[in-house]
């Protein structure tokens, strides 16, 4: 054979062997390729094909039975609803309107009828359709319930399907049968008929020959039927019976695979030199590409799906309420958070306007116009807003409005999301309400409910300076300090409390009573009102708080001192009014108080003069001008120098020398008092230990002090810093201060000095009322009896029998006894008969400067009274 085709070929011309040879080679490639593509390609898009619609099925069985839940969601809720399920359980023919009406609200264009059963089949209530004729008869209606009563099925609906009138698929009528339940045990069934357009979801297209529904028997009886095994592809639509169910379009695979050989020896023809090129490109285009394109497809619909399930599931499941609007703001979903929170149901929100359903009496008018204008505005926006439930009840909802847009930029949906916020409303609220009770208090008297020092202030500064002249009433309870000795401090707080509502009641609408301090009070008068209404309103409260005042069968007596202040009269501003009516008080109380004082141009020169003085003595602290004087003291008996008592004086740089009563009262007022003694009491010191250096050896040394002093002025502190040598230091202590200061703090003081070798003496003894007892306690060294008890010891035998008892009182506890104010010979003779041990006064020397003291020293003339016509008072 071999040698037979050689002498062929060799018989042929090289030309037209070439031409043979290329084209039995062309045609054997060509026919390769196509027998290869034919065996590989085909399959493979048969494959392809099936995959697609399944995926096709399956999706479309979703869009049917999301449909379904749809259609169900009313009648679910009707045959849950509790009073169905006792309707069924009574014969109460009361209730059969109301139900009639609830079966009626489920009939609409697509309802074909809707019936009641009870659990024995008879038909309790039935509705017709509107619009549309029923397909299902009465005896396809009672099947569900032969399921129900066997056990067959539980709570969830069963539903059957038809094809429509005139066998048409798109045209479907579902028979949808709902347990209605009633203390856990069945009671009937509600079941409706609806007819359903599916034109959207049955229609075929070209990959798929016809899509329609079909039941389990359908489905199963399809191969005998048609002889075609492999050409249904069928998809459940869950919780159903039946099925979505697509013919195969056989004719496509075939098309395609025609088309593709054509187009595969076209391509191999022209391009043989480089098949494998050719193939590849053929391969590319008719097997590559419709795989991806299938693919992708079915990846893109799968993921399409499920994302939407997700979202649906997670919108559902949200906490947080969720509505969507259309982009006239109808709402065409919610979900379950939204109704539960609203009260609504679905029925009743859908196709309502989103921006009024739930705004209410209460709504922030602000709020909703803002919302409103981002919404026009196509922004997101966010608010805080009461909306109200639909039983009326509000709730505060955190707000948040987003615009959604299409491909093209256009907004088709506005999603709203807000959360319940009403809690927290409520815990801001009532943390708004704690933080005025706060500042109520901060502002108030807890005690008289009147407004206190800080809210004076407050209204001080909201004062306008050009406004309406102001006046102000400072008052100061007289004798009250009795009342809280005499009756205790419980009826003090009723005696003030008492007082707080006279000022209430005594005052006018404008007017601002308050209390400032323990039994001080202010009442600033309203604009206009002069210092004329201020004497007028000052007059009748006097007589109203001097009035007894009842408490607990007892009778509580007390007065009142008024200084009173305008600026109508232009000698002060807003911002002095208090400080002069203060000033008015105190000129109210030296003028032996139940006073009413005005503020007028000679108390504002005595104010002003005061007020420089007080600089003037700030200025003198600073810069120690404040010198020590000594008034010497005297045995009573033989004469001689037993020790001086250290006096203050004023080294005023313009005015000289100025005495105590220049400028204590003002010092002690402004608390410069505790300066003032630590300056005297170490220049005392330190003229003493120069004196006992120049060799006149003072005994003793005193100094005045008050409880301030004591408690503010390191008396030890100073004194050992200088040497004084042999000298004593006393500290002299007012009896007023031994009636009135019997605390420990006190004690512990005094207790402190002797400790250090202070010596404790009494000044002014027989002035305070002090008892014998605190005489006892305090176990002075000395007691100076009162000047105002010596002075008359030469005129009266009474005065002279005063003194000799209280010199008793010191000799029988062992206490030395000096006698101030002596001012002459007689004086010194009596009260040295009436045995005082130590004599001080101006019979021998007034307050001397520390060298006078000192020359006076030197001329040993001390002691026998060089001044006799020298008076205390000066």
């Amino acid at each position: 054979m071999t040698g037979s085709l050689s002498a062929v070929l060799a018989g042929v011309n090289v030309g037209r062997r070439f031409v043979l040879l290329t084209a039995a080679g062309y045609l054997t490639a060509l026919a390769a390729i196509a027998a290869a593509l034919w065996l590989v390609a085909v399959p493979a898009l048969h494959k392809l094909h099936l995959a697609a619609l399944e995926t096709q099925a399956q999706t479309r069985a979703g869009s049917v039975q999301d449909t379904l839940s749809l259609v169900l969601a009313d009648a679910l809720s009707l045959a849950h609803a509790p009073q169905t399920g006792a309707y069924l359980s009574s014969d109460a023919a009361a209730r059969t309107t109301r139900m009639r009406r609830a079966l009626e609200r489920l009939s609409d264009g697509v309802t074909a009828q809707v019936l009641l059963f009870d659990r024995n089949g008879t038909v309790r209530l039935r509705t017709p359709g509107v619009m549309v004729r029923p397909v299902f008869g009465l005896a396809e209606t009672r099947q569900g319930l032969s399921q129900l009563s066997v056990g067959r099925i539980g709570g969830e609906p069963l539903i059957s399907y038809r094809p429509g009138h005139g066998g048409n698929s798109a045209d479907s009528a579902f028979l949808m049968s709902i347990p209605v339940f009633a203390g856990g045990q069945p009671r009937g069934m509600l079941v409706i008929e609806k007819h359903l357009d599916l034109s959207r979801v049955l229609t075929g297209d070209a990959v798929s020959a016809k899509t329609r529904l079909a039941t389990a028997f359908q489905v199963a009886m399809y191969a005998d039927w048609t002889g075609h095994r492999d050409d249904l592809i069928a998809a459940p639509v869950a919780g159903t019976d039946f099925f979505v169910v697509i013919e195969r379009n056989t004719r496509l695979t075939g098309r395609l695979a025609r088309e593709m050989g054509r187009e595969v020896v076209l391509f191999t023809g022209l391009a043989l030199l480089v098949p494998f090129v050719a193939m590849g490109f053929a391969g590319r285009r008719f097997i590559v590409a419709p795989h991806r394109a299938l693919e992708q497809s079915r990846r893109d619909l799968a993921a399409s799906r499920d994302e939407l399930t997700e979202l649906a599931q997670i919108a559902r499941m949200s906490s947080d309420s969720i509505v969507v609007s259309d982009a006239q703001r109808r709402i065409v979903w919610t979900n379950p958070a939204f109704l539960a929170l609203t009260g609504y149901t679905a029925r009743e929100v859908l196709g309502r306007d989103a921006d009024t359903l739930l705004q209410g009496p209460g709504t922030d008018p602000a709020a909703g116009r803002r919302l409103r204008e981002a919404i026009a505005r196509k922004e997101p926006v966010r608010a805080e807003i009461l909306n109200y439930r639909r039983d009326g009840t509000p709730f505060w909802a955190h707000l948040s409005i987003t615009p959604i847009f299409d491909a093209d930029g256009r907004v088709i949906r506005f999603a709203a999301i807000s959360t319940d916020i009403t809690r927290r409303k409520t815990y801001e609220g009532e943390l708004e309400r704690a933080r005025h009770e706060l500042e109520h208090q901060a502002l108030h008297d807890s005690l008289t409910g009147l407004p206190n020092r800080r809210a004076l202030e407050r209204l001080f500064a909201g004062i306008d300076p050009e406004g309406d002249p102001r006046s102000v009433v400072r008052i100061d309870l007289d004798h009250f300090k009795n009342v809280n000795d005499t009756h205790g401090h419980a009826a003090g707080d009723h005696v003030l409390i008492r007082v707080a509502e006279i000022l209430r009641e005594g005052t006018d609408p404008g007017d601002v009573p308050a209390r400032i301090g323990g039994d001080e009070f202010v009442i600033v008068l309203g604009p206009g009102r002069d210092t004329d209404d201020a004497m007028r309103l000052a007059d009748r409260l006097r007589n109203e708080i001097g009035r007894d005042i009842p408490y607990q069968n007892k009778t509580c007596r007390i007065g009142a001192s008024f200084g009173i202040c305008g600026t109508g009269d232009g000698l002060v501003d807003i911002g002095a009014l208090l400080v002069s009516a203060d000033a008015a008080l105190y000129a109210s109380k030296d003028d032996g108080r139940s006073a009413i004082t005005l503020y007028t141009p000679d108390l504002h020169r005595d104010v002003q003069e005061k007020r420089r003085l007080a600089v003037e003595i700030e200025r003198a602290v600073l810069n120690e001008e404040f010198l020590p004087y000594f008034q010497p003291q005297f045995d009573a008996v033989s004469g001689a120098l037993v020790g001086v008592e250290t006096l203050a004086r004023w080294h005023h740089p313009v005015r000289g020398i100025l005495p105590p009563a220049a400028f204590l009262g003002l010092a002690a007022q402004m608390s410069m008092m505790p300066e003032i003694d630590r300056i005297i009491y170490r220049k005392g010191l330190q003229e003493v230990a120069a004196m006992n250096r120049a060799g006149f050896d003072i005994p003793k040394v005193s100094f005045n002090a008050g409880v301030a002093q004591l408690r503010e002025t390191d008396l030890p502190g100073i004194a050992a810093a200088i040497d004084i040598g042999p000298t004593r230091i006393a500290i002299e202590i007012l009896e007023s201060v031994l009636v009135e200061e019997q605390t420990d703090e006190f004690g512990f003081h005094v207790d402190l000095l002797r400790d250090h070798g202070f010596g404790i003496e009494i000044d002014d003894f027989g002035s305070g009322h002090a008892s014998v007892v605190g005489l006892m306690q305090l176990a002075p060294d000395v007691m100076k009896i009162d000047q105002r008890l010596i002075v008359p010891v030469t005129r009266t035998e009474r005065a002279r029998q005063l003194v000799r008892s209280i010199v008793d009182i010191g000799h029988t506890f062992g206490i030395g006894v000096t006698a101030e104010g002596v001012e002459t010979a007689a004086h010194a003779e009596i009260l040295a008969a009436l045995g005082c041990h130590t004599l001080q006064g101006f019979h021998f020397a007034r307050p001397l400067a520390p060298k006078d003291l000192c020359a006076r020293l030197s001329e040993g003339e001390m002691g026998r009274g060089r001044d006799p016509g020298a008076s205390s008072v000066a």
